[in-house]
């Protein structure tokens, strides 16, 4: 629309300025070229590399400290996997979200050596590998961070939108004689994101817990057994790609995810809480609930790493216009 080609700036004072995209001048008038991002793009390439690795890996300690009934071990391991995706969020948001899908890529290069592998699963060559493969582990790492980076874009550019209409909103209060409109309610967002969100993640797990398994056993046929995990890679993406427009649904479904897991996670430590029995029969392929509460860690960070990039981009945008406002130094 012609509305948004228009500067806060122009109009307010029908003066006309520098788009986003121009340098500021510096003190001297001089213009300045903007910041490489290169450093952005190769810090958080280089941590998705790793990131879905350490993951796995400690999804895979905390399932086997759960088959053990060590409770503090599967304490520490569960947090430290929270921290660690958390961290990587963090970082994602803040610097560039090409980790995310760096990540989801090398996830999926993992599915694709494990489902070329004669053996499948059983080639893996660590003993929690091995027991976590089965599970879908990797496949839900792979969407959730997929769908994650393009939710993260998302949110980043809604927030500079969210942003530029701050400021003509606020150009146009200024104005004698004109009452601005409202800016636009998210709660249609918020509402809708949860159920989309818990729909689209539960249909991804539980198409997994029903075909994955028997996908990487030893000498399985691929064949049409490959369409169910494809679609719930698909699912588990879209949930995650909800984040752009509200990341309550992600924060909520993960939560829950991860409450979900509590009874097959604590089997062997509680044997008489509710629920084991259910899950045994929901998930028979994943004893411990390690995929449930993987999930849930991962989705919930994805939604707190959304969050914070839609906060940064608005931030970010609402800097640059006041700067371009601000007449330079002579």
């Amino acid at each position: 629309m012609a509305q948004d080609k228009s500067s806060p700036a122009t109009a307010s004072s029908g003066r006309a300025v520098p788009t986003p995209s121009t340098p500021d001048p510096d003190p001297d008038g001089v213009r300045q070229a903007p910041r490489s991002r290169r450093g952005d793009y190769l810090l958080t390439a280089a941590v998705g590399v790793v990131l879905p690795p350490l993951t796995l890996a400690l999804a895979g300690a905390t399932a086997q400290a759960s088959t053990a009934g060590q409770l503090l071990r599967m304490i520490v391991l569960g947090l430290l996997t929270l921290l660690l995706s958390a961290l990587a969020q963090w970082l994602f948001a803040v610097r560039s979200s090409l980790g995310g899908l760096v990540g989801g890529v090398v996830a999926l290069v993992a599915q694709a050596i494990i489902l070329l592998s004669p053996e499948r699963a059983a080639a893996a060559p660590f003993e929690w590998a091995r027991s976590l493969i089965p599970t879908g582990a990797v496949l839900i790492v792979a969407g959730l961070l997929l769908g994650g980076s393009w939710g993260m874009r998302r949110a980043r550019r809604a927030g500079r939108v969210e942003a530029r209409l701050s400021v003509r909103l606020g150009a146009s209060d200024r104005k004698l004689g004109v009452t601005p409109a409202a800016p636009p309610s998210r709660r249609r967002d918020h509402v809708i994101s949860f159920p989309l969100t818990a729909v689209a993640v539960g249909a991804g797990l539980t198409l997994l817990a029903v075909g994955y398994a028997p996908l990487v056993s030893p000498g399985a046929s691929l064949g049409g057994a490959l369409l169910e995990p494809a679609l719930a890679l698909v699912l588990l993406a879209l949930g995650a790609t909800l984040t752009g427009r509200s990341t309550l649904g992600a924060r909520v479904t993960g939560a829950l995810l991860a409450l979900f897991s509590l009874p097959a996670m604590l089997a062997q430590v509680w044997p008489q809480l509710p629920g084991a029995g259910l899950l045994a029969r929901l998930l028979p392929h994943d004893p411990t609930g390690i995929s449930l509460l993987l999930a849930g860690t991962v989705l919930v960070t994805v939604g707190w790493g959304a969050h914070l990039a839609r906060r940064r981009g608005r931030a970010g945008e609402l800097a640059e216009l006041h700067s371009r406002e601000t007449p330079p130094h002579v």
